[in-house]
């Protein structure tokens, strides 16, 4: 039996964390390219390094860092979305078959975000 990642398992909601708080910093310093893929790379590429400074993350609601206001714009946009898919998430009681599908699935809804 493959391994089911469920829509209340705490990856699912790390990972949805993670990918704000990446894409933040990344639109901090202006790179925008393929910003949900690469923020998801980051992510996987060191999931223990994020989860162990978890306790330090900043509110990832906070938009303070980014100071282009199209920048600002797009990641609030990015963060209602992101809300919404996890609602969707728990009504729909989402399932998914491992990371990669978790991470396709985010890169394939949330690239339409403008």
């Amino acid at each position: 039996m493959g391994l089911k990642i469920k829509w209340n398992d705490d990856r699912v909601r790390g990972t949805t964390t993670a990918l704000l708080l990446i894409a933040r910093d990344r639109l901090s310093r202006g790179d925008t390219d393929d910003l949900i893929q690469a923020s998801l790379a980051d992510y996987r590429n060191d999931p223990k390094g994020y989860k162990e400074s978890k306790a330090a993350w900043p509110d990832v609601s906070d938009v303070g860092p980014l100071k282009n206001l199209h920048h600002a714009a797009y990641y609030k946009t990015l963060l209602s979305t992101v809300d919404g898919l996890l609602k969707k998430f728990v009504q729909g009681k989402r399932q998914f078959n491992s990371l990669i599908e978790l991470d396709n699935y985010l890169v394939f809804t949330l690239r339409a975000v403008r």
